[in-house]
């Protein structure tokens, strides 16, 4: 059994009966702040997860479907990238309100498959 622990490693965010990630589908999942540094995700699904301020330094995204997902203050040093699908992945968070407070939405997607 493998685990993801938020960045203080007190709460876990999701487990896995499995001695591996590969090829897992978490789309979907809320992995905010999570603790992921050096983890082997090679071809995972992770398609509109919620990874808003996460640690992946150093983790093996080969292959891995990050489209639509949240990574705005995610901190992505030394992660291996190669062929993975960024499409529509949202890297910076809003940057402007009105004066009513409502908040006008500016996401910077890459739109394409890195290589």
């Amino acid at each position: 059994m493998i685990h993801i622990y938020d960045k203080k490693g007190f709460t876990k965010l999701f487990s896995h009966n499995g001695e591996s990630f590969k090829g897992l589908d978490l789309s979907k999942a809320v992995l905010k702040e999570a603790n992921m540094i050096q983890m082997d995700l090679r071809e995972v699904n992770l398609s509109h997860v919620d990874l808003s301020n996460a640690d992946l330094r150093m983790a093996n995204l080969t292959r891995a479907n990050l489209s639509n997902a949240n990574l705005v203050g995610a901190d992505l040093d030394g992660a291996i990238t190669d062929g993975c699908d960024m499409t529509g992945a949202i890297l910076v968070a809003p940057v402007s309100a009105d004066e009513n407070g409502n908040v006008a939405i500016a996401i910077d997607s890459i739109g394409k498959r890195s290589s």
